[in-house]
């Protein structure tokens, strides 16, 4: 396997790789092997996924075959981190999910059961899943439950929040809403972003509530308490939608850029469309224009398809497809579905097209021998 990865690199790429398996550094100093293989495979898997996730069966085959290499690519990569590091839960976990790109599902799982035994958090949650749908693994209901209490005792926060979620309607714990309610509880009282934003949308139901309601007064409060006490990105952007609509909350404008930019300043990339959107509602494009543009240039996918829309129209900007094809081409590498779509469009109005121009001047051609071969026919 080491030698198929060695393959696919380029000279440098195989010569770091082969100083790291030496376990040396290029000068000679010792080098974490283990953990800059574990890195590069969580990079390489971040970049496959993004691309699988806009990546469609109408996709021209070769969008479809690099995608495939960069999978095939990924799973080399994950499968060396996995092999220096066969108890680390993190790494087996990525090694899985590289496998279930490749299609791989039940090597998948495996690996998943191993992170699982070896204690790493989330592959317990995911274990838990398989074992009370019955998908996967053989169904054990009780087996769930019992891994969800053992998660929910452990220290990872993001596996906890996900664990107490199975124990809502509709999950694979045992029905008990109050079991979630206070595990998440302990953690808002803790401080904890996620778990606000987590409780306002999945316990409160703040999509769906009824806006003045309790809950979604309740719900407003913890993602005004997220954005502002942990500085949590998706609150940040939620708030800025909210106001921005009107419907769950009154409409402002000014609130729904501040927050906007409060996310921008927390480094949040998606947050430059957020602002755009907000001045296209207005109908000044080219203010929107510009902070598409912004995101587009710090690699935010969304602002790509929408600033590559803006040229496709000419709004608040000259038109040029040219322009719009090659924003739409970052978004659509970017993992952004909508930048994808945007570009199977163009594709198939370039076709239609063709199509009609052949059928034209078909029609055309027909016309001019429809006079000749009368006149042969008459004589």
């Amino acid at each position: 396997m080491l030698a198929q990865l060695r393959s696919t690199l380029g000279f440098g790429a195989r010569l770091a790789l082969g100083v790291m398996l030496l376990g040396l550094s290029a000068t000679g100093a010792p080098t974490h092997a283990a953990d800059d293989l574990a890195k590069a495979c969580k990079t390489s898997l971040e970049q496959s996924r993004l691309w699988i996730r806009a990546t469609d069966p109408q996709a021209p085959e070769d969008e479809r075959a690099k995608v495939r290499a960069a999978v095939e690519k990924t799973n080399e990569i994950c499968t060396a981190a996995r092999e220096a590091s066969p108890k680390d839960g993190e790494v087996l976990v990525d090694a899985a999910y590289s496998l279930f790109a490749l299609g791989d599902t039940p090597a998948g799982v495996k690996l998943i059961e191993q992170a699982a035994e070896a204690g790493y958090p989330p592959a317990m949650v995911m274990t838990a899943r398989y074992m009370g749908t019955g998908e996967h693994l053989e169904k054990d209901v009780e087996g769930a439950w019992m891994m969800l209490i053992q998660t929910l005792k452990s220290d990872h926060a993001s596996a906890r929040i996900q664990a107490a979620l199975e124990f809502l309607p509709g999950g694979v714990g045992p029905e008990s809403p109050k079991r979630a309610r206070k595990v998440l509880k302990e953690m808002i009282d803790a401080g904890n972003g996620e778990a606000m934003v987590t409780y306002a949308m999945k316990v409160l139901g703040l999509q769906k509530a009824e806006a003045g309601s309790d809950a979604a007064k309740e719900g407003i409060a913890l993602l005004e308490r997220a954005a502002k006490e942990a500085k949590d990105g998706t609150a940040l952007i939620y708030l800025s939608l909210l106001h921005n609509q009107g419907t769950m909350v009154e409409r402002s404008e000014a609130k729904a850029k501040e927050y906007a930019q409060a996310a921008i300043d927390a480094g949040i990339n998606r947050a430059y469309a957020t602002m755009g959107q907000i001045h296209q509602n207005q109908g000044d494009y080219e203010t929107a224009f510009k902070w598409f543009k912004q995101g587009a240039e710090v690699g935010d996918g969304f602002s790509q398809a929408m600033l590559g829309f803006l040229y496709s129209g000419g709004f608040g900007v000259d038109e040029d497809i040219d322009q719009a094809v090659a924003w739409w081409t970052k978004g659509r590498w970017n993992g952004d579905r909508l930048a994808a779509s945007y570009l199977r469009v163009h594709r198939e109005g370039l076709l239609a097209k063709a199509e009609w121009e052949r059928k034209h001047a078909e029609d055309a051609k027909a016309k001019e021998k429809a006079p000749e071969d009368k006149a042969k026919k008459s004589e």
